[in-house]
């Protein structure tokens, strides 16, 4: 195949494809018509544990705070989630904006704002020095290469253009912070797709919550992948300040289901080699 044939090819089946993009990649999908543009995943549950990450993250936050101020009289997890539930209760307004929650909660209970931001800082860092699932970068990276953005949108505090391997393969990141409002909130989707440049109709979200990720997406005109949470996922733990819900029941309202984001391109794959009836359907939801 002539690589002028190959480009037109690989335009008509991924229209995003950009010069810095292999074009073989996207032929290897086995596409015969788009699906999508962009695929935005949510963090927490879905690229990582998000238990096992917070739990770090609070242990480098209660170290700092033990030698930050030695004599502080430093609570359980459960009381340091039971400030933030109080403190997101004295600003109702502020409350999907963990980083301003988790920082006014750290100032009242040190009395210092400089002990606050270095207790914060050590907090932070390792909430975004995640363990990915195995096999999850991977999946991101091959979907990248195929000529497809790759989005996050997440609830939480999380960066991932911090993050050594994600920062190189995530096109746009969108947080509740930024949007001013948390998942299923339009506004978060709304958000994607000015970022993205990309119509409802071209965009697919691929998260854990059924409720937010799922419910929030179709409401947006997006189509859904719901990717089953681990056995120890955030939801219902004391760290779940969000109150989202939506651990199971995803797949009633998901165009697909998923155990591993591993599975997303075949799952593209097969909408993309749909009969076309079938296609004409989907892009329709």
């Amino acid at each position: 195949v002539g690589s002028s044939a190959l480009h037109r090819a690989s335009s008509e089946y991924f229209p995003s494809t950009g010069p810095g993009i292999s074009h073989v990649h996207a032929l290897t999908l086995g596409c015969r018509s788009p699906v999508c543009d962009a695929v935005v995943f949510d963090l927490d549950d879905t690229l990582w544990n998000t238990l096992d990450t917070l739990h770090a993250a609070h242990e480098a936050m209660v170290v700092a705070l033990g030698e930050l101020c030695p004599d502080m009289q430093i609570g359980s997890r459960e009381s340091f989630a039971d400030e933030m539930k109080a403190t997101m209760a004295q600003h109702p307004d502020r409350s999907h904006d963990f980083t301003f929650i988790r920082l006014e909660m750290l100032q009242r209970l040190t009395g210092s704002q400089d002990v606050a931001l270095k207790a914060f800082d050590a907090w932070f860092a390792r909430r975004n020095a995640p363990t990915l699932f195995e096999g999850a970068l991977e999946a991101l990276r091959a979907l990248r290469e195929a000529g497809l953005k790759v989005g996050t949108l997440t609830d939480g505090s999380s960066d991932p253009t911090r993050m050594d391997g994600l920062r190189e393969i995530v096109d746009f990141a969108v947080s509740s912070e930024e949007a001013g409002a948390a998942k299923p909130d339009r506004r978060m989707f709304e958000l994607c797709e000015e970022k993205s440049g990309c119509k409802p109709a071209e965009l697919v979200m691929v998260g854990d919550n059924a409720k937010k990720d799922v419910a929030g997406a179709k409401a947006a005109g997006w189509r859904a992948i719901w990717v089953r949470p681990p056995q120890n996922a955030i939801v219902n733990s004391s760290f779940d300040l969000g109150g989202g819900g939506g651990g199971d029941g995803g797949e009633l309202g998901a165009d697909a289901t998923v155990d591993h984001v591993a599975e997303i391109q075949g799952v593209l794959r097969k909408w993309a080699t749909a009969p076309s009836s079938v296609a004409a359907s989907m892009a329709k939801h």
